[in-house]
């Protein structure tokens, strides 16, 4: 009995990181299975799913080990809008620096198109909402247990690297997809990953993916990895060149701009000591802090 024991738990009498990885990856496929049968097939809600079983599989696991559903990472704290709002911000600059350089080499301008300012704001907050659950859900299967698990027992450049990697392969089945746009969305999720492994907080995290989106869809009115969801009134995108520069019909996750710009933002947040853990956020003890103990 105690060699079939050991094949599932360490010596201390803990789930082994393989099963405990395989255990939350089958609770969110069930959670996620049967929130689907109550969630409209449009977006944003067709997205809810994979937040709700993502979350109920994170909580569940979590418990095994004695945190609360706030070691997750959405933690309940009266100043997470802050959080949230200051990854969106983080998100929306980077995502901008992305068109600033797409306009400096050319392949990007815009015309004037029809529309008066109240459509653009409320096509603005429409489309605000459309891409906040999205965003919220890959975090909390990426960037939630997952990441803390293989943190905890790997170290966190392996968490981020293996998550990154299944964040790619999450978006094969996305249209228009080029090998530019896939090793972008593996750069995206270095940059989303070092957010939140400085900030253990998926307000954080979810603000920087929803500000990175929301960019790029609204602001620039243009495709977000090969999904054209959005129009935005009173400006008409009209993009020109090489695909491989101005990210064709995948958006500008398409193009090399986005990758040496995510990849130097990436970099100068890995190094720097303006990101960091909240009070709330190191309260909550996500599974990653025991390894730095």
């Amino acid at each position: 009995m105690g060699g079939i024991l050991s094949f599932f738990l360490t010596d201390r009498g803990r789930v082994r990181l393989g099963w405990r990885i395989f255990l939350f990856l089958c609770l969110t496929a069930a959670g996620t299975a049967a929130a689907s049968f109550l969630a409209p097939a449009e977006l944003p809600y067709s997205s809810a799913p994979l937040l709700v079983g993502s979350l109920l599989g994170g909580w569940a696991m979590l418990r095994l080990d004695g945190r609360g559903p706030g070691a997750l990472g959405f933690y309940l704290a009266p100043g997470v809008w802050k959080e949230g709002l200051s990854g969106l911000g983080l998100g929306v600059m980077i995502a901008g620096s992305v068109a600033v350089a797409m306009v400096v080499f050319g392949v990007l301008r815009w015309s004037p198109e029809t529309g008066s300012v109240l459509e653009y704001l409320r096509e603005g907050g429409v489309s605000l909402w459309l891409f906040t659950i999205p965003a919220a859900g890959e975090e909390a299967l990426m960037r939630g247990y997952l990441f803390q698990a293989l943190a905890e027992a790997w170290g966190g450049a392996w968490a981020l690297w293996i998550t990154s990697f299944l964040f790619g392969i999450l978006h094969l089945g996305n249209p228009n997809t080029s090998w530019i746009g896939l090793a972008n969305i593996l750069v995206a999720g270095l940059f989303l990953g070092v957010v939140y492994l400085k900030t253990a907080s998926l307000w954080w995290a979810t603000g920087a993916h929803l500000g990175w989106n929301w960019a790029h869809g609204f602001l620039s009115d243009l495709p977000v990895s090969g999904l054209d969801l959005v129009d935005t009134p009173l400006l008409e995108p009209l993009t020109r060149g090489p695909d491989w520069l101005s990210g064709g019909s995948f958006g500008p996750e398409g193009s090399v701009l986005a990758t040496l710009i995510l990849l130097v933002a990436t970099w100068v947040l890995w190094e720097s000591s303006w990101l960091r853990l909240g009070d709330r956020a190191r309260e909550v003890q996500p599974l990653f802090l025991a390894r730095e103990a």
